[in-house]
C-alpha cells in the first residue's frame, strides 16, 4: 500500500461557489514553494434559476439569474517562479485566460506569451520554451542585453518575484461554456546539467588531482603548451611572440586553488551567480510528472495537455 504525506498547498475549501467569487474574494489555490501543478475544470456563463428569497413580495434578493461569465483564482509564491497556463478542451478558443500581479498598486494586468515568443530549434523541430507563461513585466526597457542568456536579459521572461498573483478564467460566449486549464508553477532549477558523449551516458570524466605545469610570463619565445597549464592572475606576452595551446589542452589563467578546495574543483563547472539559473527555460516531462503524484492520487492521471510544454525527459 502506497501512503503519500501530507501537504500544506492543496486548493482550500470555503463555502463560496465561483459564482459568487470576484477578484476581491478568489479561491486560493494555494502557497507554494516547489514545482506543481493543477488542472481546473468549471463552466461559465449565465443561468435561469431562482435566486435570493423566494418570497419577493417582500424586500429581499430574491429573483432569476445566476451563474458567472469569470472565475477568479489566487496563487502566493514564497520564491521566485514562473507560472504557465494553457488552456485544454472542448472549446479552448472560447475561452480568454489573464493574469495580474496584486503586489502592485493598482493591480498590474500581467500578458501571457504567445507563440511569437522566444523560439528554439534543436533537430529541426522548434521549441517554444516561453509559450503560455506570465511575462514578468509589462514592457522591456531594453537596457538589460545580456548575449549569453537565453532571452537575451529581457527581463519580461524572468520568474515572476515573490508574492501573490490572481488569474481569471473567462467566457467569450453568452452561453454556458466548460473549460479546463492546466497551471504549472515552476521554480528555477538549481542544479546544473553535463550533456555526456559517451553512447550508454554513464561516464562522467573528472580530473583525479590538480596537476597543471606553472607557466610565468613574459613570454619571450614561440610557445607550444602541450600539457595542461596554469598562470597566476595573467601572463605577458611578447610582441611578435605565439603561443599555441594543443587540442585538448587547457591554459588557466586566474586565481590559485588553495590546496584545501582541490576537490572542489575536479571538475571545471562555473556557473556563476544565482542569475545562472534562470537562463534556460526547460521544462522536464519527469519533473512535472513527479510534481503530479507528489500531490494527486494514483487514480488521477498526468494530464495529457501538460506533455506539448515540455521538451525533455
Amino acid at each position: 500500500m502506497k501512503i503519500r504525506p501530507c501537504v500544506t498547498n492543496h486548493m482550500s475549501r470555503s463555502a463560496l461557489s465561483q459564482s459568487q467569487r470576484t477578484q476581491n474574494d478568489p479561491l486560493l489555490l494555494g502557497t507554494f514553494s516547489q514545482t506543481t501543478l493543477r488542472y481546473l475544470k468549471g463552466t461559465l456563463g449565465a443561468q435561469y434559476k431562482p435566486i435570493g428569497r423566494a418570497d419577493t413580495r417582500q424586500i429581499s434578493n430574491g429573483g432569476i439569474g445566476g451563474g458567472t461569465y469569470n472565475h477568479w483564482f489566487q496563487v502566493n509564491l514564497t520564491e521566485p517562479a514562473w507560472i504557465i497556463l494553457t488552456k485544454g478542451p472542448p472549446r479552448p478558443k472560447y475561452i480568454q485566460v489573464s493574469a495580474y500581479d496584486l503586489n502592485k498598486t493598482p493591480i498590474q494586468g500581467d500578458p501571457i506569451f504567445d507563440a511569437d515568443s522566444v523560439t528554439t530549434e534543436t533537430n529541426g523541430i522548434k521549441y517554444i520554451p516561453y509559450l503560455d507563461t506570465v511575462m514578468s513585466v509589462q514592457s522591456d526597457l531594453y537596457n538589460t542585453f545580456d548575449r549569453l542568456r537565453l532571452d537575451r536579459g529581457d527581463d519580461r521572461y524572468y520568474p515572476l518575484e515573490t508574492g501573490s498573483y490572481l488569474i481569471c478564467v473567462s467566457s467569450t460566449r453568452n452561453e454556458p461554456l466548460a473549460y479546463e486549464l492546466g497551471v504549472v508553477i515552476e521554480f528555477p532549477t538549481d542544479e546544473a546539467f553535463f550533456e555526456l558523449e559517451d553512447t550508454d551516458g554513464s561516464v562522467c570524466l573528472q580530473e583525479t588531482e590538480i596537476d597543471a605545469a606553472e607557466i610565468v610570463g613574459p613570454i619571450l619565445v614561440d610557445t607550444v603548451i602541450s600539457v595542461n597549464a596554469f598562470s597566476e592572475t595573467n601572463c605577458e606576452i611578447a610582441s611578435g611572440v605565439t603561443v599555441t595551446v594543443n587540442p585538448g589542452i587547457t591554459w588557466l589563467i586566474g586565481e590559485r586553488i588553495p590546496a584545501a578546495d582541490y576537490d572542489n574543483y575536479k571538475i571545471i563547472l562555473e556557473v556563476g551567480d544565482d542569475a545562472y539559473y534562470n537562463t534556460v527555460h526547460d521544462h522536464s516531462l519527469s519533473e512535472w510528472q513527479n510534481a503530479w503524484e507528489r500531490e494527486h492520487q494514483d487514480t488521477d492521471r498526468f494530464p495529457e495537455l501538460f506533455v506539448p510544454l515540455t521538451n525533455r525527459p
